[in-house]
């Protein structure tokens, strides 16, 4: 698959291969149609908006921070710049994502990645039985459970969407 640009980008073949080495349990799961951004998942899928994970990838000269927090929730760039000291942070345009994640922005998955990342979870998904995001591709969603998705990311798990 390629991008707008040209630029190959990875799948959720590359998603479920991570996980599958990394022995947690997950299903990818193909979509009525695709989704532009996973904000509109909740409605589209029957699901509540604190199940689903909608990725935003920020980035600075140390490289990418992929943050994951629930679908009708905005995260706080300046907050998550705090949180982890890196002052710089910005939000990553869309035509540098698939080169940096081998992903286009709005589905960019928490694994598999192109480039090391660093992942911050919003803390009320690590409580959800199941969280939906993406899965790398417009037309598929990746299902796993909250805790394995902080375990095999290692993610740091934070509030990410109030005031700082």
């Amino acid at each position: 698959m390629t991008d707008l640009l040209g630029e190959a980008v990875r799948s959720s073949v590359d998603v479920h291969n991570s996980l599958l080495a990394d022995d947690v349990p997950h299903e990818l799961s193909q979509l009525p149609g695709p989704l532009r951004d996973l904000a509109a998942a909740p409605a589209v899928l029957g699901l509540p908006a604190s199940a689903v994970a909608r990725p935003t990838v920020l980035a600075d000269r140390a490289g990418v921070v992929l943050v994951l927090a629930p679908a009708d929730l905005e995260v706080n760039a300046t907050q998550v710049a705090e949180l982890l000291g890196r002052k710089s942070l910005h939000p990553l345009a869309p035509d540098r994502a698939p080169g940096l994640t081998g992903y286009l922005l709005s589905f960019v998955p928490p694994v598999a990645l192109e480039c090391p990342a660093m992942v911050v979870v919003h803390e009320q998904l690590t409580r959800e039985d199941v969280v939906y995001t993406a899965a790398g591709e417009p037309g598929v969603i990746l299902k796993v459970r909250g805790v394995d998705l902080a375990k095999v990311t290692g993610a740091v798990v934070s509030q990410v969407t109030g005031q700082p």
